[in-house]
């Protein structure tokens, strides 16, 4: 049986598939936990795939909550027919891909969450490598249904950390001198302002394409040497996550942005 752990959380109506397993980096010397936020009663990962994880920023302190709840149960098939998973555990085992210097804890310390409870991770520690860290692969494991021993793993692949090389962001180069930052805020909700480095004199094309591929925006404009930047309104797009890229003479960078309503 195959699971699809964001489905599950969020319809209950999946092939069977957990919750996520974080991987260790290197340093075990975070000591800071994170609190469950009780008031939390839909199942699911919070932040959700659309608000994403905070970006990070070489040298500077990081932490992001993550924040859990895990179904009662949820629903498969078997020989075609639908039946009724009971969920009696989830156990966090292994984050894959988090930026060096970065670790997490659980709360619970033991990584281990019951069925219909809540639960949280944190992230934390000190980038030390700049770079778009993604996907971060999460791995799940279920421990029992129905009163059978079960163990089930699962990656997650749609969560990612942005680490740039300081605080303006840029964390994205071609190596010639064009580059490109993350837009800030993101997510946006309201204008948003997108940076980027030009070798020389030139015109750099812009656009923002939504999720299903289709471009919602584009614009051209003259750019000058050095760092260069521009304002979007994201009111007036829709919510949810785009990608934009920046082309100058053949060469493309993209990068991604999730407008969020508050």
């Amino acid at each position: 049986m195959n699971i699809n752990l964001n489905h599950m959380l969020k319809k209950l109506l999946c092939p069977l598939s957990l919750l996520f397993c974080f991987a260790l980096n290197t340093s075990t010397d975070a000591l800071a936990q994170c609190v469950p936020n009780t008031s939390i009663t839909d199942p699911g990962i919070y932040p959700d795939s659309a608000t994403g994880l905070t970006p990070a920023i070489v040298n500077q302190p990081y932490a992001q909550d993550m924040q859990l709840r895990v179904p009662v149960d949820t629903v498969t098939t078997l020989g075609g027919a639908p039946i009724t998973v009971q969920i009696t555990s989830i156990t966090l085992t292994q984050f894959i891909g988090l930026p060096p210097g970065l670790t997490y804890t659980c709360t619970p310390s033991n990584c281990v969450y019951p069925g219909g409870t809540n639960g949280c991770v944190l992230i934390s520690g000190t980038p030390l490598v700049a770079g778009n860290y993604n996907p971060l692969a999460i791995t799940t494991t279920l421990g029992s249904f129905s009163g059978f021993p079960l163990t089930q793993v699962d990656t997650i692949d749609y969560y990612f950390i942005n680490v740039s090389s300081s605080a303006t962001g840029i964390y994205e180069s071609t190596g010639t001198g064009f580059s490109l930052e993350q837009n800030m805020p993101n997510p946006a909700d309201g204008p948003t302002t997108f940076r980027f480095m030009l070798p020389h004199a030139g015109e750099a094309e812009f656009r923002l394409i939504n999720l299903i591929g289709k471009e919602v925006y584009r614009t051209r404009m003259d750019g000058i040497q050095g760092e260069n930047s521009f304002s979007l309104d994201s009111r007036n797009f829709s919510e949810g996550v785009y990608m934009y890229t920046l082309e100058f003479e053949g060469q493309t960078l993209s990068r991604r942005m999730v407008i969020s309503r508050k």
